[in-house]
């Protein structure tokens, strides 16, 4: 457990962060400044940077390759999961906190992207 955290904390961190910024209370963000789809703009860049550590800590723990079942389990479809998932307990267990389905899209979104930069960097490294 403790090889597990070391090689993946700053992915644990992370998605500990995300599940304090989901379900703690509206009220501990009402000063942040407003802007027109600004918690939308937020899910998507969120789900960059935390597809992006997934997929650097996993990589860099395991050296594998690009596409293996576990990397895409772990750094793709989990992520997705959880951002589905999040939306579901929000609606149920953490009022006044809703489900938001344009939300997870664009935790999708994010994850796609993430996925998208991470290819164009791994081929630009490659060409190096």
């Amino acid at each position: 457990m403790k090889n597990l955290f070391l090689k993946y904390w700053k992915s644990i961190l992370f998605s500990l962060l995300i599940l304090y910024l989901s379900f703690a209370k509206p009220d501990n963000f009402k000063e942040l400044p407003t802007v027109k789809f600004a918690d939308k703009w937020a899910h998507y860049v969120i789900y960059i940077v935390y597809g992006l550590t997934l997929i650097y800590d996993y990589y860099k723990a395991n050296q594998t390759k690009f596409l293996t079942l576990k990397f895409v389990s772990i750094c793709f479809v989990f992520p997705i999961l959880m951002g589905g998932l999040i939306e579901i307990l929000q609606e149920r267990y953490f009022y006044p906190r809703s489900a938001e389905w344009l939300d997870w899209s664009c935790d999708i979104v994010g994850i796609l992207t993430a996925w998208l930069v991470a290819w164009l960097l791994r081929l630009i490294l490659k060409r190096k």
